[in-house]
């Protein structure tokens, strides 16, 4: 093995090297692992935009190859297939012991590396790394988004029945249409600011009727039931007072966005929300439970991986194709970074 590689770094605005870096060496309690595919989420855009004050790692959504275990590890073994969990509970601390996996962020994480998703190793924790066989790369390592849809579909509580109101098809909500159809959903309604690519594989998953609102606002569209009982949300915040008013009594909206400065800020009526007894209840997917089942989920087809992936491209395209996902919206979903 050599003991340089390749890895991308970022500078907002907008700025991005792939520059030569030693190999990391393998401590114990971690492994190296040969990264073969790493998704580009919209966090990265995000801090490609804003975050990155100095030249910084990026990429957490990511499946490969075990290069070297270190000591201790012994969940895999080199040359095992890994889609490593971006976040992992402890086990230890009081919420875990009680039984509150879902808000303990306490492992060990590769948060913190010199390098991470987007280089061709990265050095991870023993408690982040799910084997797994029968799936492509660039499919797996779409287990960690799938998993953000998982927690959001869970988080609405859909049952049979219920008339659901998708919004923000990037490839999280859109991801969340078979999903929340799998939970007993009736009749599924999605909803996108522009239409393209997200439109066809929204009714490719299955959406009984999909919306432009740059055409069509939601407070226009003509719903079977008046309204929707529940909502998945993965939009920017000033979405949720529109959301809100198309929800049915007794509605539940699950909510996973990001928004800094004044639109993270919003205003909504109380006396709408109070008397239609609704809810609104937030989705965030750390730590990053769910990946068996989204693997198997992706492995059995319940879920379709490739037909959000877009475009697959090398490490070396890394600027290229942030700025593609930044400037095609139409066209462009799910880019897959290969090294």
């Amino acid at each position: 093995m050599a003991d340089k590689m390749l890895a991308a770094f970022v500078k907002a605005p907008f700025q991005f090297q792939v520059r030569e870096v030693p190999v990391p060496e393998v401590r114990d309690d971690w492994a190296l692992i040969k990264v073969k595919a790493c998704g580009i989420c919209g966090t990265d855009l995000h801090a490609a935009r804003t975050e990155a004050k100095g030249w910084q790692p990026f990429g957490h959504e990511i499946a490969g190859v075990v290069a070297r275990a270190g000591k201790h590890v012994s969940n895999v073994k080199e040359g095992d297939k890994v889609a490593l969990e971006s976040a992992s509970f402890c086990s230890h601390c009081d919420l875990c012991r009680n039984g509150r996996v879902d808000l303990c962020n306490k492992a060990p994480n590769f948060w913190h590396n010199a390098t991470t998703g987007f280089a061709e190793y990265i050095l991870a924790p023993k408690e982040c790394l799910v084997p797994f066989e029968g799936l492509d790369f660039e499919v797996a390592c779409l287990a960690e988004p799938l998993g953000v849809s998982v927690d959001m579909v869970y988080t609405a509580g859909i049952g049979l029945g219920n008339e659901v109101l998708v919004v923000g098809l990037g490839p999280i909500g859109l991801m969340a249409i078979p999903l929340a159809r799998m939970q007993g959903a009736s009749r599924i309604y999605a909803a996108n600011r522009s239409g393209g690519k997200r439109v066809q594989v929204a009714q490719q998953y299955g959406a009984d009727e999909v919306y432009v609102t740059s055409r069509q606002p939601l407070g226009k569209i003509s719903f079977r039931k008046g309204g929707v009982d529940r909502a998945l949300v993965s939009a920017v915040p000033q979405t949720l007072p529109d959301v809100m008013q198309v929800m049915n009594v007794g509605g539940i909206i699950s909510f996973i966005g990001i928004e800094y400065g004044p639109g993270a800020a919003i205003r909504f009526d109380a006396n709408e929300f109070h008397f239609k007894k609704l809810q609104l209840r937030a989705s965030f997917a750390s730590p990053a439970l769910y990946f068996p089942l989204c693997l198997q989920l992706l492995k059995d087809g319940h879920v379709d991986g490739r037909a959000v992936i877009s475009h697959v491209m090398p490490l070396e395209r890394i600027a290229e194709a942030m700025q593609l996902l930044r400037d095609d919206r139409e066209n462009t979903l799910k880019i897959v970074i290969i090294s």
